[in-house]
């Protein structure tokens, strides 16, 4: 009985006669792999049936490391390295540059996973990647006569700073050099650009102290908190505290409001209202800096709001601890 004739189904070519026998369906490996996998692609020197591995090699070229190009695909990057190992293509990979300094990278070991020539140019790389270089402003004159006009109106440095954003020392260096020009005065449209700290400072009334205070924290409460002007001795007691406010204020302490009091190194603010038929009292102590406080020469009080006293204690006080009105 003939054997029936067959063919390679990949290229058509006729089959030997133990292929017939064993029913095979292509002539070849190649063939097999061809029809499986799909056709080689010659790329360079290179000729692969990876897809992936041309994607990488490409993304090489144009300058990434292996490890970047596999992150690029999202890939191992275990398998990039086995696909250039396997393939020898850093034969292919000649147009790259050192990342640094631009000299060719061609001829040395393991291109495709070099980004720099050398350790040295790694490292000022790494360095300048570190320590940014800050582009420096050009001089600029006009910003300068306005910086020693608000000087020589009654501001300060920090203030003028943070007014027209421009380093604190360099507003310094300009004061140092031209601020004796000209005699300073005291304008108050340009002293309302200070700090609220520098505000709080100089005010001497009452008045003053709500206006300043009501501006960062605008606003109204029912609940009035009443400063008392000054320090005193001693943490204070609930009984201390009370015949302050009696003695002193002329007012009486189980009226509803909450009264406080600094103590006198303005390290500690005590307060004291009457709830329910008994006295709150609580202590907002501060470990480090001192609190702001008006003193004598404003008054016997300064009547404020709860939002109003609480933006005055964060002022100073740190954020994390935020005090509580009893």
């Amino acid at each position: 009985m003939a054997t029936k004739s067959r063919i390679c189904e990949k290229c058509g070519k006729e089959l030997n006669q133990q292929q017939k026998w064993r029913g095979k369906k292509y002539c070849s490996r190649r063939c097999f792999n061809d029809a499986r996998w799909g056709d080689a692609i010659q790329f360079g020197e290179i000729k692969t049936r990876s897809k992936g591995f041309i994607e990488a090699a490409k993304l090489c070229q144009s300058g990434l490391s292996q490890a970047e190009a596999a992150r690029a695909l999202g890939i191992c990057p275990r398998m990039v390295s086995d696909w250039f190992e396997r393939y020898g293509a850093d034969k292919i990979i000649t147009e790259r540059a050192c990342a640094y300094c631009g000299k060719s990278l061609a001829g040395m070991k393991r291109v495709s996973n070099r980004k720099y020539c050398s350790e040295s140019c790694s490292g000022k790389a790494e360095y300048a990647r570190k320590h940014p270089v800050k582009k420096r402003k050009e001089f600029d004159p006009e910003l300068r006569a306005g910086a020693l006009e608000l000087y020589w109106d009654g501001l300060g440095g920090t203030a003028i700073s943070e007014h027209l954003d421009v380093p604190d020392g360099t507003v310094r260096s300009w004061i140092h050099d031209f601020g004796h020009l000209r005699k300073r005065r005291r304008k108050p449209e340009v002293l309302a650009l200070r700090s609220v700290k520098e505000r709080l400072s100089d005010a001497k009334s009452p008045e003053e102290w709500k206006q300043i205070l009501r501006e960062g924290a605008p606003g109204d409460d029912l609940v009035k908190t009443h400063l008392v002007c000054g320090t005193f001795n001693g943490w204070g007691e609930i009984n201390h505290l009370a015949s302050i406010v009696y003695d002193i204020l002329k007012r009486d302490p189980r009226d509803g409001d909450v009264y406080a009091v600094c103590s006198r190194y303005h390290d500690q603010i005590s307060t004291i209202c009457w709830r329910g038929g008994a006295f709150r009292f609580s202590k907002l102590p501060k470990k480090r800096g001192k609190y702001i406080w008006p003193g004598t020469d404003v008054g016997l009080q300064v009547e404020v709001n709860e939002n109003e006293f609480e933006y005055l204690l964060s002022l100073e006080k740190n954020k994390s601890r935020k005090p509580e009105i009893a």
